[in-house]
């Protein structure tokens, strides 16, 4: 997938700038300087790929190709379902030929969401073609480091315990994005909002103290129920609407937050224990 016009700009995401800064510095090192990795203690060890992880709906996507269109970068974007059901039989030629395309398309991202479904850790007894898969996006991960334009690969996932031990090898850098703070909330409410009218008896503060543990993409599915209540009092299509504190109470109703369970947050907690014991904390 080609970056374009549907991508997102850093102005419609509000995510930490520190998180943002570390994704951009990363890629931009591989990307754009990687005559530094050709000599020294650097030579033979740039850092090829990156994990983002963090609960559903916490902005990944997102970021990530807010910062390849801010960057410049191009992008392909692997949906494991697809591979799946349109190129069964032919993953392995797939893979392969994303990784050749990445290259003419230099400098590209290649970016795997719910990339514990295409590169989970290897089982006995598991479907040859899968391992087959696997064992061929690694190999071509690998031949990244021989060469200048090479691609960046970034995965996503909700479940990085899951991940192949060697995918995680291949991927240092592991940066976590949580569910938002009250402030963070402030600031999603806010872009979300900015475009909309609102009552007296509600703001972003007020409701960013209604909705403990909303994830953004929570907190979108609450102000278009809301809007769409309070389009649905009207008689006629406008743009003239006021949103009130009745209709997200309305909507907080409908629209329940994907939550947290304490199975994932011990899964988050531990992934970031072992990599910080296994190479140094480049969490």
């Amino acid at each position: 997938m080609l970056l374009d016009n549907i991508c997102p700009d850093y102005g419609d995401i509000f995510i930490d700038r520190q998180i943002i800064k570390k994704l951009e510095q990363v890629t931009t090192l591989s990307l754009k300087r990687p005559n530094a990795f050709n000599h020294g203690v650097l030579k033979g060890n740039k850092v090829t790929g990156a994990i983002l992880h963090g609960p559903p709906g916490t902005g990944k996507s997102h970021l990530v190709k807010g910062m390849a269109k801010a960057s410049n970068f191009n992008m392909i974007s692997i949906s494991t379902a697809e591979i799946w059901q349109k190129c069964h039989g032919e993953d392995e030629k797939v893979i392969k030929a994303v990784f050749s395309m990445a290259r003419k398309l230099y400098p590209c991202i290649i970016f795997v969401d719910e990339a514990d479904a295409l590169l989970g850790s290897r089982k006995a007894g598991e479907k040859r073609h899968i391992r087959s898969m696997l064992n061929q996006f690694l190999m071509e991960w690998d031949g990244i480091l021989s060469g200048l334009e090479s691609p960046f690969v970034l995965l996503a996932t909700n479940r990085p315990t899951d991940l192949d031990p060697a995918v995680v090898r291949r991927a240092p850098i592991h940066i976590h994005l949580d569910v938002p703070t009250d402030r963070e909330r402030v600031g999603i409410l806010n872009l979300l909002l900015r475009e909309e009218r609102l009552s007296s008896d509600i703001d972003p503060f007020t409701l960013a103290k209604l909705t403990p543990g909303y994830t953004g993409s929570d907190l979108k599915n609450l102000c278009v129920t809301a809007a769409t209540e309070c389009v649905g009092e009207q008689p006629f299509d406008t743009h003239d609407r006021t949103l009130s504190r009745r209709h997200f109470l309305t909507a907080t109703r409908m629209v329940r937050p994907v939550g947290l369970s304490k199975v994932m947050a011990n899964e988050f907690q531990n992934f970031q224990k072992g990599t910080r014991q296994e190479d140094g904390g480049q969490e």
